[in-house]
């Protein structure tokens, strides 16, 4: 006997896009001023901390209440549900950045044991191999790690914090994720994060600085708009995924 999963319809898309555009520049304008708040004074450094802490809730919320809209939430209850949960999510988010800083302090040591496997390797097999290659071999690794492995098991929870609570955690163990999942979450990753700043550090010559102002407000636009709407998808199929996995 097959059983079928049916899986609730998003609500409020295009109102939940509006508040992701407007919300997403009012959150990097934050984080801006947040950057060049001066730390040489005991009240500067406490503001400092405050707006850091409200950078992070806020983020959190509009995050949580997307999934939760994604999951068949109406919008109202969505950010309801994910204010209630906002805890869990910023405990996900934290341990989220934990396992990157370390993934990040790996790349930076991964330098180290290139070299040596290269040396290792050249006495093997008297032949000498460079340890750039070996290098681009942990390169790869970790790529996929930051890009694919980490995303697929990491996003669902979040997903499932926002709309169910510390309970929501479980959601990192389902079985294992169709095909399309563990595709498409890198592509939308590499569209949301990559692609836009490679967008913006392309650099056009142009005679007039006016054209290249023009340029310039142009791929800021366009790399804004592939940001929302990148993670806007990964959210979805995200829901999407893990709704048909309970």
């Amino acid at each position: 006997m097959s059983t079928q999963v049916t899986v609730p319809k998003a609500t409020g898309v295009g109102y939940l896009t509006g508040i992701h555009l407007l919300a997403d520049a009012a959150l990097l304008w934050l984080g801006y001023y947040w950057l060049g708040i001066g730390e040489t004074k005991t009240a500067t450094l406490v503001w400092s901390a405050f707006v850091a802490l409200m950078l992070a809730c806020l983020t959190c919320w509009l995050e949580a209440a997307t999934f939760a809209g994604f999951r068949g939430a109406p919008l109202p209850e969505a950010f309801r549900k994910a204010l209630r949960h906002l805890l869990p999510v910023l405990l996900a988010a934290i341990a989220i950045a934990f396992l990157y800083g370390l993934v990040q302090r790996w790349a930076d040591y991964s330098t180290q044991p290139a070299f040596k496997i290269a040396s290792y390797l050249t006495l093997k097999f008297r032949k000498p191999v460079k340890p750039a290659s070996v290098q681009r071999i942990f390169d790869a690794v970790l790529w996929l790690v930051r890009w694919m492995i980490l995303p697929v098991f990491l996003l669902p929870l979040v997903s499932g914090a926002a709309t169910r609570g510390f309970r929501g955690f479980s959601e990192i163990a389902r079985q294992a994720r169709a095909w399309r999942y563990w595709l498409a979450v890198p592509v939308l990753l590499v569209c949301a994060f990559w692609l836009p700043f490679r967008l913006l550090g392309w650099t056009p010559r142009f005679s007039s600085f006016t054209v290249e102002m023009v340029s310039f407000v142009v791929r800021l636009l366009a790399a804004y708009l592939l940001f929302v709407a990148a993670w806007l998808l990964l959210g979805y199929v995200t829901a999407r995924e893990t709704l048909m996995r309970r």
